[in-house]
C-alpha cells in the first residue's frame, strides 16, 4: 500500500508471490502426464478426470441431488494485481473468494408446479491494489472486504403461464435482474473492472427486494420492481427495508431480444431499455439549509441503456465467434459526481486455433463529470476513462486461467493524477 513501511511491502511481495507458487504447484499437478500410472486403473480414471470433466469434484451424491432437482455450485476465485504504473509506488496485492450455490427446482423435488429457489453463500478476503490505484473504478470489482462467510442471495420464484409471468422475492442481487449484458456481467469470468461488470450509475444493491418480470410476446421482457436502498452489506435489512416507500429503490427494464440469424446459426442479442429511482438519501450539490447543513434528498431519477449482440458464430451449435456489446448510462447531476457512463467492447471465443474455449475480451469506457458538481463543488473535477484487455485460457475444464491489462487515464477523475497501469492475474476453479 502507498506510504507502507518496506517491510509491509516486501512481505506483501512474498505473499503474493507464495499464493502464486501455492496456484503454479496447483496447475502442474493437474497437468502432469499420467502415463506412468497407465497400469494402474485408479491413475487413469483420475487422469481422465481431471483432463476432460467441467469439476473437479464430480460426486455421485451430487448427480442424485440433480435428479431431485437441487443443484450445487462450488467456485474459486484467487486475483494477484500489480500496479505497474501511477502516482506513488508501486504496490502489489492480492484477493480471493469462493461462490457456493445451492439451486432448488421444487417441480422435481417438491411437487410445486413453478416454485424455484436459490441459496448463495460467499467470502471473501481483500488484500488487492484498488486502494493504491485511486481510480473511480475498481480495477478488481470481486475485492471489496473481508469476510469469513455469509449469505449473498436467498430467494424464492414462482413461475405461472409457462414463465410467461415469474415473481421473485427475498435477498436479491439486483444485478441478476436489470442491467445485464452477455459479455460484460460477470467479474469471476469476464472483465475485471467494476464498470464492466454493471452501470455504476444505476443503484443494484444486495438487498432484501420483490420483483415481476413478463414476457407478453415473444421477444420482449418487462422487468419491474423495487429493492431496499439502505441495507447495508451483509445485513439482513428487516430494520431498513420497511420504511417506507420513499427509502425504496425501483426499477423498470424493458428487454427486447434480436431474431437475426446467418444461414443455420442463430445470433443472439438484447436491446436493454431502463429507468431508476435512487432511494438513498444523497447530498444536493451546493444546496443548504438555513444552519448551514447540507440539503439530502431521495427519489432521484436515472436511466440505462444495455446492449450485446453476437456478430459471428462458427456454427449453430458453437458458442465461438464475435460479440459485441455497448452501455449507456444517466444519473441526476444533482446529486451525482459522475453524470453520464458509456462503455463499448467485445469478446471473441476461440480465437486461437485449436482453443475453442478461450476467449478474449477487449472493453473501454469513459464516465463523464455533471456540471452541476463541477459548478458547485469542484471545478478540477473531469471524470475517468479506462481501457482493459484479457484473455481467459481454459488451462482444463474446471480451471481458468486469465491474464488481465488495464490503462486508466485520470484515475479519481483528475487531470493531474498520472495514469494508471494495472496488471492482473486471475485463476478460477470449479469445484
Amino acid at each position: 500500500m502507498r506510504g507502507a513501511p518496506r517491510g509491509r511491502h516486501w512481505r506483501a511481495r512474498l505473499e503474493v508471490g507464495r499464493r502464486a507458487g501455492c496456484a503454479l504447484l496447483l496447475l502442474l499437478l493437474a497437468l502432469r502426464p499420467h502415463a506412468a500410472a497407465a497400469d494402474d486403473p485408479l491413475g487413469v480414471r483420475l487422469g481422465r478426470h481431471l483432463s476432460e470433466s467441467p469439476q473437479l469434484v464430480d460426486l455421485e451424491a451430487r448427480r442424485e441431488l440433480e435428479r431431485l432437482g437441487v443443484t450445487l455450485q462450488l467456485f474459486y476465485n484467487q486475483y494477484l494485481g500489480w500496479k505497474a504504473r501511477g502516482a506513488g509506488s508501486d504496490a502489489t496485492g492480492h484477493s480471493g473468494s469462493y461462490d457456493f450455490f445451492a439451486r432448488v427446482d421444487a417441480e422435481e423435488s417438491l411437487g410445486l408446479p413453478g416454485l424455484s429457489g436459490l441459496f448463495h453463500v460467499k467470502g471473501q478476503y481483500d488484500d488487492q491494489i484498488n486502494g493504491d490505484v485511486g481510480a473511480l473504478s475498481d480495477p478488481v470489482d470481486d475485492a471489496d472486504f473481508d469476510q469469513g462467510i455469509y449469505v449473498d442471495e436467498l430467494w424464492l420464484e414462482q413461475s405461472l403461464f409457462e414463465g410467461a409471468l415469474r415473481m421473485r422475492a427475498g435477498f436479491v442481487e439486483q444485478q441478476t435482474l436489470y442491467d445485464r449484458n452477455a459479455y460484460a456481467n460477470s467479474e469471476d469470468r469476464q472483465f475485471m473492472n467494476s464498470y464492466f461488470d454493471n452501470n455504476p450509475l444505476v443503484p443494484l444493491p444486495d438487498a432484501l427486494s420483490a420483483a415481476l418480470i413478463v414476457t407478453p410476446v415473444h421477444g420482449l421482457e418487462l422487468a419491474m420492481g423495487v429493492a431496499d436502498a439502505d441495507n447495508l452489506p451483509r445485513s439482513a435489512g428487516f430494520d431498513t427495508a420497511f420504511d417506507g416507500a420513499d427509502s425504496l429503490d425501483a426499477y423498470f427494464e424493458a428487454r427486447l431480444t434480436t431474431p437475426w440469424a446467418r444461414g443455420d446459426r442463430p445470433l443472439p442479442g438484447a436491446l436493454r431499455l431502463g429507468v431508476f429511482r435512487d432511494g438513498r438519501s444523497r447530498t444536493v450539490f451546493g444546496r443548504v439549509h438555513s444552519d448551514g447543513e447540507p440539503v439530502t434528498e431521495r427519489g432521484h431519477w436515472g436511466g440505462w441503456l444495455s446492449f450485446d449482440q453476437a456478430i459471428t458464430r462458427e456454427d449453430a451449435r458453437s458458442e465461438q465467434g464475435l460479440g459485441v456489446f455497448a452501455r449507456v448510462g444517466y444519473a441526476d447531476p444533482d446529486v451525482n459526481s459522475i453524470a453520464w457512463l458509456w462503455e463499448v467492447g467485445g469478446q471473441y471465443q476461440g480465437l486461437l486455433p485449436g482453443r475453442d474455449h478461450d476467449v478474449f475480451g477487449v472493453a473501454a469506457y469513459q464516465a463523464i463529470a455533471g456540471d452541476r458538481y463541477q459548478d458547485r463543488v469542484d471545478s478540477d473535477f473531469e471524470g475517468e476513462a479506462g481501457i482493459e484487455v484479457y484473455y481467459r485460457c481454459m488451462v482444463l475444464p474446471w480451471l481458468t486461467v486469465t491474464p488481465d491489462l488495464q490503462y486508466i487515464v485520470d484515475p479519481g477523475g483528475f487531470d493531474d493524477t498520472q495514469d494508471a497501469v494495472v496488471a492482473l492475474l486471475r485463476f478460477r476453479v470449479t469445484f
